[in-house]
């Protein structure tokens, strides 16, 4: 199953998020392979320097408590780095990410792949 951690910051954390960065990406790198996607939400959709409003975190894990404990172990949480987590299973059903959609509508009916 996979869940998605949509984190908002506590106030401008940039001097903290770049102290804790290299931290932080090696974390993302040692459990990379439970990771099906991380990113960062700029403040601006304009200008990518002025920092980081959030993050978007998603992790494979066969429970919420396992995909808790991955999430547990970031620098950026350990540090307090995100003031407000939202923490949803996630079902990925189209997109590039994914190659395309997960359905295909024939004679008007629904068939999931």
């Amino acid at each position: 199953m996979k869940f998605a951690f949509i984190c908002l910051d506590d106030g401008n954390q940039e001097e903290k998020r770049s102290k804790l960065l290299i931290e932080h990406l090696e974390y993302i790198e040692s459990v990379l392979d439970k990771v099906v996607i991380a990113g960062a939400c700029p403040v601006s959709e304009k200008d990518f320097a002025k920092g980081s409003q959030g993050s978007i975190l998603v992790y494979e894990a066969e429970t919420r408590e396992k995909a808790m404990s991955l999430f547990e172990g970031d620098p950026y949480v350990k540090n307090n780095i995100w003031k407000d987590v939202k923490i949803l299973p996630w079902n990925p059903v189209a997109g590039k990410l994914i190659g395309g959609k997960t359905w295909e509508i024939k004679d008007g009916k629904l068939k999931r792949s």
